[in-house]
């Protein structure tokens, strides 16, 4: 009898790699798989959109290492915006070390770099490292000329700042307190 089955399937069970010495550096390996034309993962893992495998825990726990966590559907439409809500807050951390550009580097290198990076902001710093000005989506959001210097659509006044090392909590509460989301 002809079989079937035009692709058989494997489980983690049916594989076993063995360890063996290898001239490859791990920081050499791309593991990042193009999940959509949009999407590009860190890692191919995504889980699956089951109520008992996927809520937010999940899919934070699968994008901080480059992953995707699908929420299930078995909950009313406000639960699901509450999880996909808590998963986006979490991707909100700190970035210990920002991507920067100079006052005098062109808007479309800053639309680039924020591009290649997906970030919403970056900080323009002076060479020495003195912060001048931050740029976000909101101020190229009606720029007519992206060959402009970043220093004609910055913001410079009333940047928020925090020194020294500041936590997760303590930066939450300076951003809920001057109403801003960048700091």
């Amino acid at each position: 009898m002809e079989d079937k089955l035009a692709y058989k399937g494997i489980t983690f069970d049916d594989v076993l790699l063995e360890p063996r010495y290898s001239e490859v550096l791990p920081s050499h390996v791309d593991v990042s798989t193009q999940l959509t034309a949009r999407i590009r993962l860190q890692i191919p893992m995504l889980s699956s959109p089951m109520d008992t495998v996927t809520e937010s825990e999940m899919a934070i726990a699968l994008g901080k290492v480059g992953g995707l966590g699908v929420i299930h559907k078995n909950k009313s439409i406000e639960a699901q915006a509450e999880e996909v809500t808590k998963v986006k807050r979490s991707a909100n951390g700190i970035i210990p070390d920002p991507v920067t550009l100079l006052p005098t580097d062109s808007v479309s290198q800053a639309q680039e770099l924020m591009r290649k990076q997906n970030v919403s902001g970056i900080p323009i710093t002076e060479r020495d490292g003195k912060l001048v000005g931050i740029l976000t989506r909101r101020d190229l959001k009606f720029l007519e000329s992206s060959e402009l210097p970043i220093s004609a659509v910055m913001t410079k006044e009333n940047l928020v700042t925090a020194q020294g090392n500041v936590t997760l909590t303590e930066a939450e509460r300076i951003l809920t307190d001057k109403k801003v989301e960048k700091l």
